[in-house]
């Protein structure tokens, strides 16, 4: 499942856990070690569903390619 998105018009959207996944092309066990890390953590939980707002996904994306590169 491919999943794309408009950034500008949609950046407070929330994404599920299996949608962050798929957008950044890892596994849901990743996407947890990165919660526990601290390099991705949720931004908003509905009861015990965690869930990821996307600027915040796109702005960790950023930061960590900035950091690959230096």
């Amino acid at each position: 499942m491919e999943t794309t998105f408009n950034i500008q018009d949609n950046a407070n959207t929330l994404l599920t856990r299996n949608e962050v996944a798929d957008f950044l092309g890892i596994s849901l066990v990743t996407l947890h070690n990165h919660n526990k890390k601290g390099i991705l953590k949720p931004t908003h939980k509905i009861g015990r569903k965690p869930l990821y707002q996307l600027s915040v996904v796109m702005k960790t994306i950023q930061l960590s390619t900035q950091n690959s590169y230096q």
